[in-house]
């Protein structure tokens, strides 16, 4: 741990990933100061831990206090240039974040996943595959189970999601299986409205690859074949298109791997639940990212067929009247509504709304022709209409509950109503997952007759 505890260490953020992290650093001895703008919120935290037996000290920061920080961790929702880091900085601070500090005390394989949308899915089926075969496998970082909390358990392997804003802060991190499963635009509100910005920070995930690195990319994706033709090695490939030697695709509806020159069949598509064609892609990534450990085709196969999907991502809460509801509230961005549109069945009502992350919505238009109504919630609602142009019908709705009795009476047999916002949800809720459930809870509601 090569960290310098003669000057105090900060962990800015008081959310789960800062207070994972200060109880790493506390289970090691090491004593940390944190520091939140919502004072509040680490004080009810420090209440909260007064009584845990620990061999290290956790203590409140003033931002006096940050200024005389040898290192700052920063938990992935502070920006690596706002006012305290950047003061931080120039004063010859060292500024990571929670998975790097974590990755110090790192004795597992560690499997990385990143990309704009399907990372959650594919960590679960990677962690699902590997523990099929008979590994011991933690899955964690943006999933929701930080890192730091994980890493002194004896795992194997971890699986970890990694986002934009985590690989923004990392340093000698080192992935044993990298993979990079798309990337279109998204958070570009932090990133100065620069898509390469976004790219870059993207590709950090190859930052420190060597010779036992395997990579994983998306043939159809250019940032990452230009990304595979940059750093030649052990790369495997997935897509739809007829794969070459070492890659995945889905051919007649069967997902096949081709090694040494023969195919090898692993599952049909129908034998895997998930809905839509991008969880077909994520399901691909997975098996390309387990050829790193051998793991046999009947275990991959029977892994795949015993996979669920996570809550809210094209979650089907039920169907009524003939209706399809689906709960898809983690589609963040632009691109994941699009997929999620495109996957659905029969002609959709959407629900679409939240707060715009500097979203392209006129891309939107491109799967028009699937939608029968979009229902606009949220601080976007005007801009989406705008962007949608005349010719998509929309209405409004000033509360989800709004929106759905909306999308009831608009919806007929044989539609989706589907809730891909194709924005954050922090004007209205706490985080996509409470978005969700408000929405299933409103659909659930519903009674069988109007």
């Amino acid at each position: 741990m090569e960290l310098d505890t003669s000057k105090p260490i900060s962990i800015v953020g008081a959310a789960r990933s800062g207070r994972s992290a200060a109880e790493l650093l506390a289970r090691h001895g090491v004593d940390s100061i944190v520091y939140d703008s919502d004072g509040g919120r680490v004080l009810r935290w420090m209440r909260e831990i007064a009584a845990e037996p620990w061999s290290g000290r956790v203590s409140h920061a003033h931002e006096s206090d940050v200024a005389r920080a040898g290192c700052l961790v920063l938990s992935p929702g502070v920006p690596v240039d706002a006012p305290i880091v950047r003061a931080a900085r120039e004063r010859g601070a060292r500024i990571i974040g929670e998975v790097e500090l974590a990755w110090n005390f790192c004795r597992s394989t560690l499997v990385c996943v990143t990309g704009t949308n399907g990372k959650s899915t594919t960590v679960g089926i990677i962690g699902d595959i590997l523990t099929s075969s008979g590994y011991t496998v933690a899955v964690a970082g943006n999933v929701g189970t930080p890192f730091s909390s994980v890493v002194d358990g004896a795992y194997d392997i971890v699986v970890l999601e990694l986002s934009s804003f985590q690989l923004d802060t990392i340093d000698a991190l080192r992935a044993r299986v990298a993979v990079l499963l798309n990337v279109t635009p998204d958070h570009l509100d932090r990133y100065q409205n620069r898509f390469d910005a976004y790219v870059e920070s993207k590709q950090r995930i190859l930052r420190n690859r060597d010779e036992n690195t395997h990579f994983v990319y998306n043939r159809g994706d250019p940032v990452g074949v230009a990304l595979a033709a940059q750093n030649p090695g052990t790369n495997s490939s997935f897509g739809f298109d007829p794969s070459p030697d070492g890659g995945v695709s889905l051919v007649d509806d069967v997902f096949v791997q081709v090694r040494d020159g023969n195919t090898i069949r692993i599952l049909e598509r129908n034998e895997f639940t998930p809905l839509g064609l991008h969880n077909a892609e994520n399901a691909m990534a997975a098996i390309a990212a387990v050829i790193a450990f051998d793991v046999p085709t009947d275990t991959v196969a029977s892994a795949l067929r015993k996979y669920r999907p996570l809550p809210h991502r094209m979650e089907l809460v039920r169907v009524l009247a003939g209706v399809w509801w689906v709960n898809d509230s983690k589609a963040t961005n632009v691109d994941a509504a699009i997929r999620s549109i495109e996957s659905a069945r029969g002609c959709v009502v959407v629900i679409l709304g939240g707060r715009d992350k500097d979203g392209d919505f006129t891309l939107l238009r491109r799967v028009g022709d699937r939608v029968r109504l979009a229902v606009l919630i949220g601080e976007a609602s005007a801009v989406i209409a705008a962007a949608l142009g005349s010719g998509w019908e929309c209405t409004p709705a000033t509360s989800m509950g709004e929106a759905v009795a909306v999308a009831r009476s608009a919806a007929q047999p044989g539609d989706t109503v589907l809730l891909a916002p194709a924005c954050a949800s922090f004007d209205m809720f706490d985080n996509y997952e409470q978005r969700g459930e408000v929405f299933r809870q409103c659909v659930e509601e519903l009674e069988e007759s109007q």
